[in-house]
């Protein structure tokens, strides 16, 4: 279904670039330039000096095809407000639709620009923020460090002020100081990261080896649950997570994709959580990795508890490696764990927890 309010805004925004276009102003710039007579609707309107369509645009599930995009693709506002952002089944379609469609249209050197309010940790920005896609991010809070209006023009201090007592503190924080509402529950808010080349010169100043080695697998269960996959190295008493599986994907992908890892790294222990589809994973798994030894295992305590309890150990003692395939979608997911509950995964942070459980049982020395 088209999305009304922002079919809206990109209508508005392509009639507020074609006013700039017919101006007095652009033709004393450009006097060569106008719009060209027989494609000049809103939807699509081209230039005189445009070999094809200058602009086209839609809202979000709307249709944008025929046309790539050269020079910029643009989005401005995807979510009409807080209740679409924290929609986990709107904030996917959103998503979807960006990733799938719009991102689709970009031809060879094409730039984007992404537009629009910090609702969630979740939304497109920050995902495209997380995986670094954008070269620079420019971030503008309404109130500065100093608490006044960062432009007296835009709103004066006062009139911010006199907003900020007459709303919610998760809206203001969202719409005017451009801080997700879902930061302030969130059980994880400072994991260490290192870069691959950092923790390289680490693993060269311990002879180029690991004091140890061990991995926890929690195996999906159903069709939106993920694979998750950890892998901790022991190095001077100092514990690196150091690679990760996080997928969607089926046993057949899964299944070599974790057997690998734990050849790679020589990883002698194993857990693999026993849940419904885990023990037959962890059997076939046993029968590729004959140098590690695949040990099931039933975790009885409730999720969210074995979560919670074991964050205070992660975050003191755990140190992440970045730059792999799946780093930062482990990592996003695992951070994006709420405190509060009415978290849409946690499959990262269950395997984080256990990898916890299992890390401090084999490694003696680091307690």
């Amino acid at each position: 279904m088209r999305n009304t309010c922002t079919a809206t805004l990109y209508l508005k925004f392509s009639y507020d670039v074609r006013a700039i276009v017919k101006s007095d102003i652009f033709k004393l710039v450009f006097p060569d330039v106008k719009l060209s007579d027989d494609k000049a609707n809103l939807q699509g309107w081209n230039t005189n000096k445009s070999k094809q369509v200058g602009y086209f645009g839609a809202g979000v599930g709307g249709t944008i095809i025929g046309f790539g995009a050269t020079k910029i693709g643009i989005t401005d506002d995807l979510y009409r407000g807080i209740e679409d952002a924290l929609s986990d089944t709107i904030n996917d379609r959103i998503v979807q639709w960006k990733e799938s469609t719009h991102d689709s249209r970009f031809e060879s050197g094409c730039k984007r620009i992404d537009i629009g309010t910090r609702w969630s940790i979740n939304d497109i920005i920050g995902r495209n923020i997380e995986e670094k896609i954008y070269d620079k991010s420019i971030i503008i809070s309404a109130m500065n460090d100093n608490d006044t209006s960062f432009c007296e023009d835009v709103m004066t201090t006062d009139e911010y002020r006199d907003k900020r007592k007459r709303m919610t503190p998760e809206i203001w924080s969202a719409e005017y100081m451009q801080t997700p509402v879902d930061i302030s529950g969130r059980l994880y808010d400072r994991l260490k990261r290192i870069t691959q080349s950092e923790f390289n010169e680490i693993i060269q100043s311990n002879a180029g080896a690991y004091d140890g080695t061990i991995s926890y697998i929690d195996v999906a269960d159903a069709g939106k649950d993920y694979t998750a996959m950890a892998i901790c190295a022991l190095i001077k008493k100092e514990l690196y997570v150091i690679d990760y599986v996080f997928t969607r994907e089926n046993t057949d992908v899964t299944l070599p994709l974790c057997a690998e890892m734990l050849n790679k790294y020589k990883v002698p222990y194993c857990r693999v959580e026993s849940n419904a589809m885990g023990a037959m994973f962890a059997r076939q798994l046993q029968r590729m990795t004959p140098n590690t030894r695949i040990m099931q295992v039933n975790n009885t305590t409730n999720k969210d508890t074995r979560i919670i309890m074991q964050s205070a150990f992660i975050q003191n003692r755990f140190t992440f490696v970045t730059g792999s395939k799946y780093s930062e979608l482990f990592l996003a997911n695992v951070e994006s764990y709420s405190k509060e509950g009415k978290n849409k995964n946690d499959d990262a942070p269950d395997c984080l927890a256990g990898l916890s459980i299992f890390t401090q049982s084999m490694f003696k020395i680091i307690m």
